[in-house]
């Protein structure tokens, strides 16, 4: 049985980056029972109004950022799909009564291989790339991520990448020192109790409950939040979340990494 993980892919610049976060991404392939199958992989930078999944047989690199350094347009991420897996996610979906498109053409944006190459850098694990949907509910969400569930049984290791306080109003590109402001720590602690103590309800309202809620998460910036619900909900069967890492970078974009569900 594979874990689920929201893995926070921060600034482009992480790519050919060697620092605390990035050395907690190449760690976590020790974490699992063994190599997975494929990749299922939520990304922030693909929204769509209704789920999409990559069918493609090797994802082309998308480069989906400007003014940086030349090297990361050089970067390649080669993936291979899998179409078995692909298919399997597509009739789950259905089955729960979601609606969902294959798509044929689109490559991997940074959301995807910025994380992928820490943890796989070789690209020689296949991956399903997957849609996010910002103006469903929670509950939505959620449930989209529930339906997946059996793909964990399979060896299939489902991902979420986005950012929990990512807010470009609020950072500040001076401090480079790993501080943090004291709302987004405050918020990131409210997180940490409601999702390890499994509280999705209070998770759906976490625009009221949680503090700071309107700068971890703007109102129409939502995108970056919502990887980490799909992935929760895929663990639902087993109920238990742990954050593995939490770092922070221009004092309020958060570095997190969540793990959910047990590796068996």
């Amino acid at each position: 049985m594979m874990p689920s993980f929201f893995i926070a892919h921060g600034a482009p610049l992480l790519a050919i980056e060697n620092n605390v976060y990035t050395q907690a991404m190449n760690q976590l392939p020790s974490l699992l029972p063994h190599r997975p199958r494929a990749i299922v992989m939520f990304s922030a930078h693909w929204e769509a109004f209704e789920q999409n999944v990559g069918f493609v047989d090797t994802f082309p690199t998308i480069h989906d950022f400007g003014g940086f350094p030349r090297e990361l347009y050089e970067i390649q991420y080669p993936a291979k799909g899998d179409s078995d897996i692909a298919k399997e996610t597509l009739e789950l979906l259905q089955k729960a009564g979601v609606p969902v498109n294959f798509d044929t053409t689109r490559g991997l944006d940074h959301g995807h291989w910025v994380v992928l190459r820490h943890v796989y850098p070789d690209a020689d694990v296949p991956v399903v790339a997957l849609s996010v949907n910002p103006n469903l509910t929670i509950e939505q969400q959620y449930a989209i991520g529930k339906a997946l569930s059996p793909l964990r049984e399979k060896d299939v290791l489902i991902i979420g990448s986005g950012g929990t306080v990512h807010n470009f109003s609020y950072i500040d590109m001076r401090e480079t020192t790993g501080g943090a402001s004291e709302w987004a720590l405050e918020f990131e602690q409210w997180l940490e109790q409601t999702l390890t103590e499994w509280k999705v309800d209070d998770l759906a309202k976490y625009r009221e409950l949680a503090p700071h809620a309107e700068k971890a998460v703007p109102v129409y910036g939502s995108e970056h939040f919502v990887p980490l619900v799909y992935v929760m909900g895929a663990a639902d069967d087993a109920r238990t979340a742990k954050r593995l890492h939490m770092s922070f970078r221009y004092g309020s974009l958060s570095h997190t990494i969540w793990q959910f569900g047990e590796a068996k």
